[in-house]
């Protein structure tokens, strides 16, 4: 619809809320596994790699009115260029059933262990598709409250961890670090893939001269988010304690408090950590259904919905025979997919555009 537009900020926003859900599971675990104690430099090390993405998504968007989609099927042509959408289609289906079942695990993990797993999974995905079937805007002002909700969460979750923690687990750090901390970037960069699905909803935010520039600030802000989240985590626990657990940010909130006001503040974050959730299935959801819009002859696109949610739901309770089939999964394929997805994909069909001279 040519009302359904969106800012460059609402975008940014959105996608910030939801990569803080995948975010929380993967790190920092998985860096400090790699890094140990400077396994929190992780988020700054891969940096500039993000910012190099940012770059070739914006050359890749360069005078086009569309998202990636678009660019991929200009650039590459009818034939390969739906290959290449399809291949993302499949691939953002797969991350919307496992991440929707890992939220359902983590539910049942920390609050109800008896309660069955299709009921959360159920609750979840009809709460996607209420977003889904939805205008992009709607969609986009729901991560804006949720993006605010989440800040306040996580600003005073790190600010109250932080005095609790012990500089003497994440420092001294030594020159002959820097080669883990280097490899530790490899996660954060699986993490950081899951952005490039906001790039085929380019086609509805309203384009405006300094985006480049606001969305390079945007990259650089989310990384020092990260890098805070996990010094304040490995600062707490240490990186050995931190590689052994499922969540260490939510271990974390359990021991803080406000003596004579409130205990639990975990409580209240978890709930909050919904909402990143459901702006990350949200995203992923509507990012599929462009895609399948792409590829297909679709006349409604609230069929396309049902019919992904649908997917999804079958997949995550069909596709993973336990939770360490699944967790084993997303830490090998889900990160490799999206280093390929988010990264090399684009890449390789910006050289593409170079050769052809496409400009």
């Amino acid at each position: 619809m040519t009302n359904d537009r969106i800012s460059l900020r609402q975008l940014l926003t959105l996608t910030f809320a939801a990569l803080l859900s995948p975010a929380i599971r993967i790190l920092p675990g998985r860096t400090a596994r790699i890094a140990g104690e400077g396994g929190w430099l992780a988020a700054l090390a891969a940096l500039p790699v993000l910012l190099a993405l940012c770059w070739v998504v914006f050359a890749l968007l360069r005078k086009s009115n569309g998202g990636l989609g678009e660019a991929a099927l200009t650039t590459l042509g009818p034939v390969l260029g739906r290959v290449v959408v399809g291949f993302y289609l499949l691939w953002g289906l797969f991350l919307l059933a496992a991440n929707a079942r890992l939220v359902a695990l983590r539910f049942l993990t920390v609050s109800y262990r008896n309660a069955p797993l299709p009921l959360f999974l159920a609750a979840l995905l009809a709460l996607t598709l209420w977003l889904g079937v939805k205008h992009v805007r709607v969609l986009a002002r729901a991560g804006e409250v949720f993006y605010l909700a989440l800040a306040i969460g996580l600003g005073l979750s790190l600010a109250m961890g932080a005095f609790q923690m012990d500089p003497g687990r994440i420092l001294p750090l030594w020159g002959e670090d820097l080669p883990q901390i280097g490899a530790a970037a490899l996660p954060v960069l699986g993490l950081l893939g899951y952005g490039i699905f906001a790039a085929f909803l380019g086609g509805s935010v309203e384009r405006r001269p300094g985006g480049r520039r606001k969305t390079m600030r945007w990259a650089a802000g989310f990384c020092l988010t990260l890098t805070a989240l996990q010094a304040v985590c490995l600062g707490n626990f240490g990186p050995g304690l931190s590689v052994r657990m499922n969540t260490p940010f939510f271990m974390m909130v359990k021991g803080i408090g406000i003596e004579g006001t409130f205990q639990r503040v975990e409580s209240v974050i978890l709930a909050l950590w919904v909402l990143s959730d459901l702006a990350l299935l949200g995203l992923l959801t509507r990012a599929c259904t462009k895609m399948a819009g792409q590829i297909l002859p679709v006349k409604r696109e609230k069929w396309v919905v049902l019919t992904l949610v649908l997917l999804a739901l079958l997949g995550a309770l069909c596709l993973f025979p336990d939770s360490f089939f699944l967790g084993h999964t997303m830490e090998r394929l889900a990160l490799w997919g999206n280093l390929i997805a988010g990264f090399g994909l684009p890449v390789l069909i910006l050289l593409v555009k170079k050769i052809r001279r496409q400009e």
